[in-house]
């Protein structure tokens, strides 16, 4: 007998987490509804069960679809990985391709399975078949429309063999014959809780689906859960024919990727079963140098403390390390797996695979079926180790010893041969349940909870749209409310503004009027007092130069006063009219001539004519050159004003009985050049007419339309 390196677990920590994991796995599981519906009728009462009412508040909402995720994370955190693993043959079972039914007949591809014993069956499982060129991962194949019969097992046995009663009748547990079942995506379907004693399971499906398939069907896998002492047990369609035999009334066989023994083999693409939730665990991984690797193969050895009933032993490929993509890295070529009661190992019972990485289809594990045998000891033997870096690498990420779904070999004493000294408190990584950081999960935890996983990875992707969606939108609204928050922010500072000027202006205003008043109160009072003080001084004056004097001083301080009046006219005036300004015309005529019979002449159809600023003052500017010449130079005893209105010119005349002058002369001081200029930028024209000593008349024609318009070029005087 070989000298072994004994290893025993010296961290009981390691059973506690692994068995309470399985209790919170287990729990999870038997507390939750049904996996799949089994009828169309069960899915829409589903259906109806999850509608929940939605937010319409975007960030309620998104409170909403955080708080959901954050859930959803929660409860995947508790189920297996979902990680598919490419296959790169034995896809599954593919049925032939049919013509469609011929007189309504309705026919079908059937797959059966044949139990040897009468069991009671738990739960079905069937596994797409994936496209491994997909990067996608979407199914192919997958029965839209299906029923999964099972013949009841009444009977009896007769010389070992069950002998099934022909009074059995085929029983419907899953009927999608009506509607076309969801698209499960990479994920299984599992209809639980048949919980039956079942002979046969016939999975049948229309050769010709009336407008929702091909008349074709695939499955990559197919599980058949017993129920073993009250609990779900391990999968029968792995026993072979000693316990299972699979037919199907037609399959297409194109080895090695369709065949119908592929549909029962174990290999399923789905991946490893592992649980989603990381640890610190590590795997197995030996280096071996020149010294320590010698030539017989590398042994190592369990005892699992009493002889058991040993159904399969399972041994886990390892992750590379580095972080690198290399599928199966450091697992051995050949794999020798003798069972014994004895240490020694001299009766053995042997499994054996000779090219053990082509059995494990990229990087699945490897199954070596032990039919039920008795054992306590278990050894095995790893050849044909491959290198890394120049050295020979062996990796390992889990050896678990099984039996009706149940693991043996967690926790068990575990012994070497031909492992380095340095790497033999790596042992206890074979036996510690954990594998890639992960809890290893039953067979049965495994495809159930991937099946419950499957709604909760959809709606969580769903959920995940909807919150960038939720998001795009609410950044899109915050950016709408900024735009219009910044117009609506600028708009007040521009109404603040125009408020501010409106005030400015009003209180500016004001301060006119006040000023204006006080000018026309103060200053037009002062005025008027020197122009009665003048006139009486010139009544008693004897010399002729101070009386002419004195009445050039009471003639400007008569102008002075009706200017003034005029500008508080203007001051109060928020428009000037026509009549108006006719008005304030003829007012300084009877203001500023003294001793002179002035003769009105004003037309009495005058329209309402709102005049332009300019305009006004042209005019009024116009008016006072005239009535200023009249009363410094004419010398008349009378004057007549006359204003008229056409059609389409207004007409102001001013006529007087004085000296007149010759108009072929250039006259000083008359402000005759001052008037014509003004009445070219009205648009209009003057015309005078004077002889000497017969007075003088100057008419000043203005185009209607020209006085609510702004002159194009201003006459720039202080007359």
């Amino acid at each position: 007998m070989h000298e072994f390196n004994k290893y025993q677990m010296i961290n009981p920590e390691y059973r506690i987490v692994v068995l309470l994991g399985g209790f919170f796995i287990l729990s999870a599981l038997a507390n939750a509804e049904s996996i799949d519906p089994r009828s169309p009728a069960e899915w829409h009462t589903q259906l109806a069960l999850t509608d929940k009412p939605v937010k319409k508040w975007l960030p309620a909402r998104i409170s909403q679809l955080e708080a959901q995720r954050e859930q959803l994370v929660a409860q995947i955190e508790k189920l297996p990985q979902h990680k598919p693993i490419p296959l790169t043959v034995a896809y599954g079972f593919h049925s032939t391709q049919n013509s469609p039914d011929i007189e309504g007949k309705r026919e079908f591809h059937h797959l059966t399975a044949d139990f040897v014993f009468n069991n009671r069956l738990n739960s079905i499982g069937l596994v797409p078949a994936f496209d491994p060129l997909d990067p996608l991962r979407r199914t192919y194949g997958f029965p839209k429309r299906f029923k999964v019969e099972v013949l009841p097992g009444s009977g009896h046995m007769e010389n070992g063999v069950w002998i099934q009663s022909d009074s059995a009748k085929w029983v419907d547990v899953v009927n999608w014959m009506d509607e076309d079942f969801p698209d499960p995506g990479p994920y299984p379907v599992v209809f639980s809780d048949i919980d039956r004693n079942v002979s046969k399971l016939r999975v049948s499906v229309p050769k010709c689906e009336t407008g929702s398939g091909a008349g074709f069907f695939a499955l990559g896998e197919v599980y058949l859960f017993r129920t073993e002492e009250g609990q779900i047990a391990d999968n029968m369609s792995v026993f072979g024919n000693t316990g299972i035999s699979f037919t199907a009334s037609d399959s297409l066989s194109v080895l090695p990727v369709w065949d119908l023994e592929y549909v029962y083999d174990g290999v399923s693409g789905l991946g490893l079963p592992l649980s989603e939730k990381k640890t610190d665990a590590e795997d197995f991984v030996v280096r071996f140098d020149g010294e320590s690797m010698s030539r017989e193969p590398v042994r190592i050895i369990l005892d699992l403390g009493e002889e058991k009933r040993i159904g399969r032993i399972e041994i886990w490929p390892t992750q590379a390390v580095q972080n690198m993509v290399v599928p199966l890295f450091g697992f051995p070529g050949k794999v020798l797996a003798e069972l014994s009661n004895e240490p020694d190992f001299k009766e053995t019972f042997q499994v054996e695979a000779v090219d053990a990485r082509s059995l494990m289809h990229n990087d699945n594990l490897l199954t070596l079926i032990c039919v039920g045998q008795h054992a306590r000891y278990i050894r095995l033997s790893f050849d044909n180790l491959r290198e890394f870096m120049g050295s020979p690498i062996l990796g390992v990420g889990e050896i678990s010893v099984l039996e009706f779904g149940k693991v043996l070999s967690v926790g068990c004493e575990v012994f070497s041969e031909g492992i380095p000294e340095a790497s033999v408190d790596q042992l206890p990584r074979l036996v510690d349940g954990f594998s890639r950081q992960r809890r290893i999960l039953p067979e049965s935890d495994w495809i159930i909870g991937l099946a419950k996983r499957r709604p909760l990875d959809f709606r969580l992707n769903q959920v995940e749209q909807e919150l960038v969606a939720a998001k795009e939108d609410l950044r899109h609204f915050l950016v709408r409310m900024g735009v219009l928050g910044g117009c609506f922010f600028l708009f007040l500072m521009i109404s603040g503004w125009g408020f501010q000027r409106r005030q400015r202006r009003q209180e500016l205003n004001k301060l006119k009027v006040q000023i204006t008043r006080d000018l026309h109160d103060e200053v037009g009072s002062s005025l008027g007092s020197i122009s009665l003080a003048s006139e009486e001084l010139e009544s008693m004056a004897l010399d002729d130069a101070i009386k002419e004097e004195l009445g050039e001083l009471s003639l400007m301080a008569r102008e002075a006063n009706a200017s003034l009046r005029e500008v508080v006219w203007m001051t109060d005036q928020i428009t000037i009219r026509l009549p108006a300004l006719i008005e304030k015309l003829v007012e300084r005529v009877e203001r500023v001539l003294r001793d002179v019979v002035v003769r009105e002449d004003i037309s009495p159809d005058c329209p309402d004519i709102e005049v332009s600023l300019m305009v006004k003052r042209h005019i009024i500017m116009f008016f006072k050159e005239a009535v200023h010449n009249c009363a410094r130079h004419a010398a008349a005893s009378q004057v007549w004003v006359k204003i008229a209105i056409d059609d389409e010119d207004l007409h102001i005349s001013i006529a007087d009985n004085g000296c007149g002058f010759d108009t072929s002369k250039k006259q000083e001081g008359w402000g005759l050049t001052s008037m014509k200029k003004r009445a070219s930028e009205l648009g209009g024209k003057l015309e005078i007419e004077s002889r000497v000593g017969e007075g003088t008349q100057i008419r000043l024609i203005v185009p209607c339309l020209n006085l609510s318009i702004v002159p194009a070029s201003l006459y720039k005087t202080s007359n």
